[in-house]
């Protein structure tokens, strides 16, 4: 007996959608593999440093799959090779958004961007949060020690440190932030005192050795950083802060040449290093290569365009033409974008005396002060400031007397000190002769 089926109407109404549905997953998986393809393509032009041809493939992917958290990262590293941290950033910024929560390795890219080009409340604002998520290891709590203290805020970097110094009181990168936030702060003896003591313990310990290295060139004493500087070996030796301050006191010692090729070495490794490049046209201007000097600023600028260093090194080259207006533009501009850098306030405070801007040239040297960045000279002569203005008569006694030491017979040294102690409170003279008590019944 043979069983009849009967189409039911419900039936005949799903047919339309099912016919549909097909073409819909076919589509939707069509397009998945395009951004599959797309993004395996831009992979292998990252691996083999092709940028822009990644980009293009990254952009084919995001139009398939806009949601995809892992373009947009990838999207970020094909910007930084181009040289376009602005779009990375953006890109990061997309990536973190999509992600749950703060992501830690999407904050800490952000945090290396952003302190590679002076961001630094931004780096500052990335670290803190992933500090505060339990997601920050302790080298970069250390880090971000160092950075506080740089930027001033010497009371959040003892607190950074705190925690590590707690569970290990004796750990030695730990203490050689420590020296440089005592240091920052103005407590040079102990930041020294603590500085010789862990390189005592480890000759080898890099961040304490670059540390003194610093301290000894601030003070006038570039043959002795450069001592530290050779005993620092390896990895540590090729890093941009040894480098770079290994030209710096090339230049103190009066050798461009050496400055020059140990930042042309650098640049071989790293071509697209914005800072590497504004400190060789530093050390070709002093050269007398301005031509190429503003070359090499106009590279840097173009890789990051607040990029104070590069700045600095265009308004020294407008100061040594002459055109002090122009040079104290180019000057405003550079701490617009990091109003802590120091060779500008080196710059602007004898330009500001220069035009008897005297307030103005005792605020861009109490800066370098607060930064530990003034020189012997430079602290001679904000106490040459304070006497004049008759203001913070010990500040200057105190500053004079440390010149003094460097240089016994400095006769503007000891004009400046015979004046501040001229404007020391005389003390009150003890009444003599018999007391007489006044008073009545």
């Amino acid at each position: 007996m043979h069983r009849h089926f009967r189409i039911r109407p419900w039936t005949l109404a799903l047919l339309p959608l099912l016919a549909c549905k097909e073409p819909e997953v076919a589509a939707a998986e069509s397009k998945a593999q395009r951004a599959q393809t797309a993004l395996t393509e831009a992979r292998g032009h990252l691996s083999n440093g092709q940028a822009p041809a990644a980009l293009a493939a990254l952009r084919r992917a995001t139009t398939a799959t806009p949601d995809n958290m892992e373009l947009y990262l990838l999207m970020a590293q094909a910007h930084r090779m181009s040289g376009n941290e602005g779009a990375a950033i953006l890109a990061l910024k997309q990536a973190a958004a999509m992600s749950k929560g703060a992501d830690p390795a999407i904050q800490r890219q952000l945090a290396d961007i952003y302190l590679e080009h002076g961001l630094t409340k931004d780096a500052l604002a990335a670290l803190i949060t992933m500090r505060d998520a339990g997601n920050l290891p302790d080298a970069d709590v250390l880090r971000l020690a160092r950075l506080q203290a740089r930027e001033g805020q010497i009371d959040a970097a003892f607190k950074s440190l705190e925690g590590i110094l707690r569970e290990n009181p004796d750990d030695a990168e730990a203490k050689s932030v420590e020296a440089e936030v005592l240091w920052l702060k103005g407590d040079e003896l102990l930041a020294a005192n603590l500085m010789d003591r862990l390189l005592n313990q480890d000759p080898a310990l890099a961040s304490a050795r670059l540390l003194r290295a610093r301290y000894f060139l601030v003070n006038g004493f570039p043959d002795l950083a450069e001592s530290d500087l050779n005993a620092v070996k390896g990895e540590d030796a090729e890093r941009l802060e040894a480098v770079t301050l290994r030209a710096r006191v090339h230049l103190a010692q009066g050798r461009a040449p050496d400055a020059e090729a140990a930042l042309r070495k650098l640049l071989e490794a790293q071509p697209q290093n914005a800072e590497a490049l504004a400190w060789l046209a530093e050390t070709l201007l002093v050269q007398g290569r301005r031509a190429d000097a503003m070359a090499m600023v106009d590279k840097a600028l173009q890789l990051d365009p607040r990029l104070a260093r590069a700045l600095y090194v265009r308004g020294r080259s407008l100061e040594e033409q002459g055109d002090r207006r122009g040079a104290e533009e180019a000057y405003r501009f550079a701490l617009s974008s990091a109003p802590r850098f120091a060779p500008v306030h080196s710059r602007m405070w004898r330009i500001h005396l220069k035009a008897d801007r005297v307030a103005d040239a005792e605020a861009s040297l109490e800066r370098l002060l607060s930064l530990s960045e003034a020189s012997i000279e430079e602290k001679a002569q904000l106490a040459a400031l304070y006497a004049r203005m008759q203001t913070k008569v010990s500040q200057g006694l105190k500053l004079i007397d440390e010149a003094l030491k460097r240089e016994p017979e400095n006769p503007d040294y000891l004009r400046t000190q015979k004046a501040l102690i001229a404007l020391k409170p005389k003390p009150k003279k003890k009444p003599s002769g018999p007391i007489i008590i006044r008073g009545g019944r």
